[in-house]
């Protein structure tokens, strides 16, 4: 039945496809020796049997079942995408293909003398496929691990994902052998991912798991189930260990739901009942065990590893109801479960590709924070939506801002989970938006692409959108809108130890007192109003996620426009031949926490500086002296200790971005040698009479 209202002309255009199936088939098979459409290189029987199910799928979307449009979409880009391609070659790949496919049935159309049908059929093929040919406004990099269930999932996901201006190659890999599945991620080592899924106890990817879901062991000893769930643990630990050490992006990792799937209701549910037992016995150890494998490296490292509970889908949709089929083919067999699982990961490919790296969020106030209008009287909050906020302000370091439009006296937050404190540089007026919104740039020096803006008003969204056409627009009162939110608040939980909040309102405070930044930068006798303290340390191991990120956010004053990972830092920090030196910097408004990063190493001949980034928030306090006056102690010490005399060597490779620092080695002395700065020990380092410098070795 269909699950949509369907136009009769499309209803008729569907039943006029089925009397010219044969046919139509005949002709996509053709295709058979194009490499571009048998990516596979399937035995001719086999392609026919491919085109047979794309066929199968697209009439059944034409006449009214909305899910078997993205099942087509998923197998078509499934089977087109080329990993090797850029997202430009594949994009041009797509549309070749779908230009052909689109032909091939209109033709069969107007051959049954329906020109009409013809037309009809092109509306509806170019409405379901245009989210796909679109330019999207982001490209996510995923990596799908599992059996089959992955590639189940991708067929739901890619439609979706595609709607919401995002766009993923789909890249599944699923070997059932462990051995083999690590010598594939192996060879994935030069690729980088923004997220990666894996799904590893879903049907059969074990052997254990299939014994525990075929009902053979309904009757077996407590100890062999216990046997053959530790078996399970032990594959999937040495995998998720891996997974952990090669990629820094979120890894997403499902729990043990151990749904059976039935050809029919009266299969699946004797599978069930005969399996009962030995699912529940193993998953209480499997997830138990999941639960505290993920908690240990997130606790020792960073928030990147986080469970997709296919138990709350069981709760509430019934494994019943789950392992039902929705298509099986020779190529899909696609059940509820997937489907469900597959809204899962759009939403959290839309938080990857749409939020994370986002710096600030502006918010409009009535029906967006409370409910109702503060200028006519009481409201109600929306404390779910506050609590989202606050937790991203506090615990991820994201910024909050308002742009309302509002009597300024009216506004408070008594009774709100937030308050007027969380926010920095809000604009309340009666003005437009976007002019809220520019001053709010303005003010936090922010670009627009790092911003995210929330309002209830579609006709506001539109106009600040307008203007500022990289600025992430969202609708308060969509439920994805907080979906997405709370999910990339668990993604950057701990992320920040930084309240920059804090740190806009103190530097507001800072700024006031200077008077003109720019003749304050330049002034040391201004300076010194600061009572600036610079730190200058090693960095521990709780600082380098923080260092990581320092150096990958930095752009201005970072001399060789250096990106690292968490695993090179963690490299640099255990080497003996290596220093992480962070300065700190606080005055008598507060503490602007660790703004310059070298890395430093120890050669035989010669010391080198590799990494030297700065925060743009401390340019012209002299932070940069200190930071490099530091090195050269360092490695004056090390030379009088272990005999390791020699030049300090300082890296500079200008790009777009680092014009600020372009002169620092000069400024300091070094001399411009074979393209690197070169430090033989004179002149001195110019003197910080503004500053007190400590140093902690």
């Amino acid at each position: 039945m269909p699950d949509r209202p369907v136009p009769k002309a499309q209803l008729a255009c569907a039943a006029t496809l089925r009397r010219c199936q044969n046919e139509i088939i005949t002709t996509l098979t053709q295709g058979h020796a194009d490499e571009s459409e048998n990516r596979f290189r399937d035995s001719p029987e086999v392609f026919r049997l491919r085109s047979q199910e794309r066929f199968e799928l697209l009439v059944r979307y034409l006449s009214g079942e909305q899910h078997f449009g993205d099942l087509y979409l998923g197998q078509r880009i499934f089977e087109l995408t080329r990993l090797e391609y850029t997202r430009a070659d594949n994009l041009t790949l797509y549309r070749r293909a779908f230009e052909n496919e689109q032909r091939i049935f209109r033709e069969a159309l107007t051959r049954q003398g329906s020109s009409s049908q013809g037309a009809t059929f092109q509306s509806a093929y170019e409405q379901l496929i245009a989210p796909l040919l679109s330019e999207s406004t982001r490209h996510v990099k995923a990596l799908f691990i599992g059996d089959c269930l992955l590639t189940e999932i991708l067929a739901f996901t890619i439609g979706p994902v595609a709607k919401l201006g995002l766009s993923i190659d789909p890249y599944p890999i699923n070997p059932r052998d462990p051995a083999q599945l690590r010598k594939t991620l192996g060879e994935l080592s030069n690729k980088t991912f923004d997220v990666v899924f894996f799904s590893p106890f879903s049907h059969s990817r074990l052997p254990e798991l299939e014994a525990l879901l075929d009902g053979s062991h309904t009757l077996a000893p407590s100890a062999t189930v216990s046997a053959l769930a530790d078996s399970i643990v032990d594959q999937t630990s040495a995998l998720l260990e891996e997974l952990n050490i090669r990629f820094e992006c979120p890894i997403f990792v499902h729990d043990a739901g151990m749904v059976t799937r039935g050809s029919t209701k009266a299969k699946a549910a004797l599978r069930l009942l005969a399996s009962a037992r030995t699912r529940a016995m193993a998953a209480r150890r499997i997830n138990q065990w999941l639960e505290d494998h993920v908690r240990t490296p997130n606790a020792a490292t960073y928030q990147h590893l986080f469970v997709i509970r296919e138990t709350q889908l069981i709760k509430e949709h019934g494994r019943l109801r789950l392992g039902q089929f929705l298509n099986t083919s020779e190529f899909q067999h696609a059940t509820v479960l997937s489907q469900l699982l597959a809204r899962e990961y759009v939403s959290r490919i839309n938080a990857v590709g749409h939020l994370v790296g986002k710096k600030l969020v502006i918010c409009d106030l009535d029906n967006t924070l409370w409910n109702g209008t503060i200028g006519d009287g009481p409201v109600s909050h929306h404390a779910d939506r506050q609590l989202s906020l606050k937790r991203l302000k506090d615990h991820c370091g994201i910024v909050l801002s308002i742009a309302s439009k509002n009597d300024p006296d009216n506004v408070h937050f008594r009774g709100g989970v937030l308050s007027l404190a969380d926010f920095v540089a809000p604009q309340i007026s009666w003005g437009p938006k976007a002019n809220a919104v520019d001053r709010i740039k303005t003010g936090l020096n922010l670009q627009t692409k790092h911003m995210v803006f929330l309002d209830d008003r579609p006709e506001e969204r539109a106009l600040v959108q307008e203007e500022f056409p990289d600025l992430l627009v969202l609708d308060p009162e969509d439920p994805e809108t907080w979906r997405i939110m709370n999910l990339w608040a668990e993604m950057t939980l701990g992320s920040s130890n930084e309240d920059r909040t804090r740190m806009y309102q103190e530097q507001a405070l800072r700024d006031a007192a200077l008077g003109s930044q720019s003749e304050a930068k330049t002034d040391g006798n201004t300076l010194k109003k600061l009572g600036l303290v610079i730190s200058l340390a090693t960095a521990k191991a709780s600082d380098l996620k923080r260092v990581t990120e320092l150096i990958n956010r930095s752009n201005q004053w970072n001399l060789c426009g250096t990106r690292t990972t968490f695993a090179q830092m963690q490299e640099w920090h255990k080497s003996e031949s290596a220093q992480i030196i962070l300065a700190h910097v606080a005055d008598r408004f507060g503490d602007m926490g660790n703004v310059g990063i070298a890395i430093v190493t120890f050669n035989a001949d010669h010391v080198r500086i590799p990494v030297f980034v700065l925060s743009c928030r401390v340019f012209g306090y002299g932070v940069e002296t200190a930071l490099l006056a530091e090195v050269v102690r360092r490695a004056k010490n090390r030379g009088a200790n272990e005999s390791l005399a020699g030049p300090v060597i300082g890296d500079y490779k200008a790009n777009a971005q680092n014009h600020p620092c372009r002169n620092m080695y000069r400024d300091h002395g070094f001399a411009l040698e074979n393209d690197v700065y070169i430090w033989n020990g004179m002149p001195p380092f110019p003197e910080i009479p503004w500053a007190q410098i400590r140093q902690f070795s």
